[in-house]
């Protein structure tokens, strides 16, 4: 796993996973009391983000982790199943608005709303085959959507990510684990 990738001006920048905190000219990283703390503070950069560094075409994976959106944050990317041989780079995104509270959508669906300042527990599970396969959105224990998924290289990433049209987003993760068959 590399902790964090905070990308300034198209440049990446990758960490070792012992590292605790990393900063660029538009984001930051820390890591903390099982806490991880992803932010967004201006346009210098769209993204910082942990990379699961498991690339797969077939089998069985599952992302598990709790999730805290900081209010304000509006339209970012919290989770992501990298991968797809068609259109696009994804297989599922799931992001944070700042609807109703704070809603979390993936799947071309809203999954639960009033989770500013909230731990949600999210679990994905992804069985990739030659064909596409499937995932499945677990969002406290209840199971609120599931999705056939495009074939191709497949990776998980998670952190906060996306084009920031606030003052600032943040993201913070604790309990995140990654399972495999």
């Amino acid at each position: 796993m590399e902790p964090a990738d905070p990308e300034s001006r198209g440049e990446i920048t990758s960490y070792p996973s012992s590292t605790t905190s990393a900063s660029g000219p538009g984001g930051s990283y820390r890591r903390a009391g099982g806490v991880q703390t992803f932010k967004l503070f201006n346009n210098g950069s769209n993204r910082v983000e942990a990379r699961i560094q498991d690339n797969y075409r077939t089998g069985q994976r599952q992302f598990e982790g709790e999730l805290k959106v900081t209010s304000g944050t509006d339209d970012e990317s919290a989770m992501q199943i990298f991968g797809n041989d068609g259109e696009g780079a994804t297989t599922l995104m799931i992001r944070s608005y700042a609807r109703n509270g704070g809603t979390l959508r993936g799947g071309g669906k809203d999954l639960v709303s009033n989770i500013y300042g909230k731990w949600v527990r999210i679990n994905v599970t992804h069985n990739a085959t030659a064909t596409g396969g499937s995932y499945s959105i677990y969002i406290n224990g209840k199971h609120v959507h599931t999705a056939n998924g495009p074939k191709g290289d497949h990776y998980f990433k998670y952190g906060v990510y996306g084009t920031l049209k606030t003052a600032g987003a943040e993201h913070q993760w604790r309990n995140v684990h990654f399972y495999r068959k």
